[in-house]
């Protein structure tokens, strides 16, 4: 049994794909952080798209989905819910009529901060649990999402139908 009242996790009997132990280690983190964040004023997937928001200051929103890793519509579906709480606002985009930016009001900076405290803490203790640092887990890391991106475009470039 784990700290937690769960079982520990079983040896397991088959070798389990890359693909499959990244979705078991999304699911453990999405766990972990819902637990660490609970009573703040934002969840995890919402404290991530204010993050994206706060680290650009004025991303368009191909920019912000991007560096989430989302696609647009589902970037789209978080900034409306976003802006109907007043916490981030369009602003035009400086060099192109056609777009505009997204920037976090004064309440959604503070509610950024105020996640931002149990966040850390969680990220420290995330952290601690790490036998040898982050900077190894970090490379992995952009390393499996850059071949993700990768197999991504080759997938959809094969799987196209022959143009005449």
């Amino acid at each position: 049994m784990t700290g937690s009242g769960e079982p520990s996790r079983p040896a397991e009997a088959l070798d389990p794909s890359l693909l499959f132990e990244v979705f078991a280690l999304n699911q453990a983190v999405a766990r972990f952080l819902a637990d660490a964040m609970r009573d703040g004023p934002l969840t995890p997937a919402e404290y991530a798209v204010y993050s994206a928001m706060f680290e650009l200051e004025a991303g368009t929103p191909t920019a912000l989905a991007a560096r989430l890793g989302m696609r647009l519509t589902t970037f789209m579906d978080h900034l409306r819910a976003i802006e109907a709480r007043g916490h981030a606002r369009r602003v035009p985009h400086p060099t192109d009529g056609r777009s505009y930016r997204i920037v976090l009001t004064a309440e959604g900076l503070a509610a950024h901060r105020a996640a931002n405290q149990r966040f850390e803490r969680a990220y420290a203790s995330f952290v601690d649990a790490l036998a040898g640092g982050e900077v190894r887990p970090r490379q992995v890391l952009r390393a499996l999402r850059d071949a993700a991106d990768r197999a991504r475009v080759a997938w959809l470039a094969a799987s196209r139908p022959p143009s005449r």
